[in-house]
């Protein structure tokens, strides 16, 4: 701290301070300090150099997001910071875990590179998580849950646990549709049925369906721009995109845009097929979905799960519907109420969402 000028004009000039050392002792210190840790790094970086690289540190597969004390394991499909949220958001009967694994470098270098022949399809992709959860679950009956793109993942997953003969009770569907099909090709399909409508929806006024017709435009028009923009961003201004927590076997922290890139080249043979058991639709407030005549509220998964699906509107928009207060907690007290109904012993809970049975 400096004292005033009025008092160190007053001291002797032995008992004076100097606020800074000389700038030519201080320019020598730096100099000599850079040089010690530059010397550091050098001399670590040659004798690392040497030895020979460390074996990679095997990371556990499944880990527990909330003890409970339920018999039924649940099972998050990825590990992210919102399904941690929601896990712990959730009443304490429920033992709950999540999925995740590091994806192979190869993956990541051929989503970078492009290289849609080089990355893999749903039904590989999935396998290193059927592989855990077979070895983690055994015998025991078991549900799936994935949040959004995972959610095909989950229900890629119960195939092939049913496959391996481990019983899966329930998929429950965090906000995703069945199908990503391309967004001109919804918007055709949309158009189609506003004005080549069934025998039931014939009673549809013309400025109605005029109406509906002007918002796939709008819809259509902001989609292209939000790609193009995306393009612009990753080619011009050699932007990466968002940095996530996902690991590849390196060690690689993977950007978003490469992960939606092998999320979309996963799909693109996958064919849909029935699932025997029941399935679970936490469906979100979807404003961002293409305007249609006829909404299907099942999210094109009702003749998907052979014992049937319930739906249950849950708040807030996809994103909000994980994340915000308090409709984090709502759909943590849903999820709760859906695990009791179908895999616990009956007990006397409320449902507080409405829900809708699909047989």
């Amino acid at each position: 701290m400096r004292l005033p000028s009025s008092v160190t004009s007053s001291l002797k000039p032995h008992e004076q301070m100097q606020d800074s050392p000389p700038k030519a002792s201080l320019s020598a210190s730096t100099d000599e300090a850079r040089a010690a840790v530059w010397n550091g790094i050098l001399g670590a970086a040659k004798h690392l150099g040497k030895r020979a690289p460390l074996p990679q540190r095997q990371r556990r597969t499944v880990v527990q997001l909330r003890q409970g004390t339920s018999e039924t394991p649940v099972y998050f499909i990825g590990a992210g910071l919102y399904e941690l949220h929601v896990a712990q958001l959730m009443p304490p009967q429920h033992s709950i875990f999540a999925a995740e694994i590091a994806w192979p470098a190869a993956w990541h270098d051929a989503a970078a590179r492009n290289d849609t022949n080089a990355t893999p399809v749903l039904k590989d992709m999935v396998v290193p998580y059927v592989t855990a959860l077979t070895a983690h679950a055994g015998s025991t009956p078991c549900v799936l849950v994935g949040y959004s793109f995972h959610a095909s993942m989950a229900f890629e997953i119960a195939h092939q646990l049913q496959a391996k003969g481990v019983q899966v009770d329930l998929v429950m569907v965090l906000d995703a549709p069945a199908e990503y099909p391309a967004p001109h090709k919804i918007a055709w399909k949309n158009l189609w049925n506003t004005w080549m409508p069934g025998a039931s929806e014939r009673t549809a006024s013309v400025a109605s369906r005029i109406a509906i017709s002007l918002s796939i435009a709008r819809w259509t028009l902001a989609v292209a721009g939000r790609f193009l923009k995306r393009r612009f961003v990753e080619s011009a201004l050699r932007d990466p995109g968002e940095l996530t927590t996902k690991l590849d076997t390196l060690g690689r922290p993977m950007h978003w845009p490469l992960i939606n890139r092998l999320y979309d080249n996963s799909l693109r043979s996958y064919r849909l097929r029935r699932l025997d058991c029941r399935g679970v639709l936490f469906r979100a407030d979807r404003t961002e979905d293409c305007p249609t005549l006829n909404v299907d509220d099942s999210l094109g998964w009702a003749d998907l799960f052979g014992k049937g699906l319930d739906i249950i509107q849950v708040t807030g928009d996809h994103y909000t519907m994980m994340r915000e207060h308090p409709h984090d907690q709502r759909l943590a007290r849903d999820m709760s109420d859906a695990l009791d109904r179908h895999c616990t012993k009956p007990a006397q809970r409320t449902t507080h969402s409405p829900a809708i049975a699909v047989s």
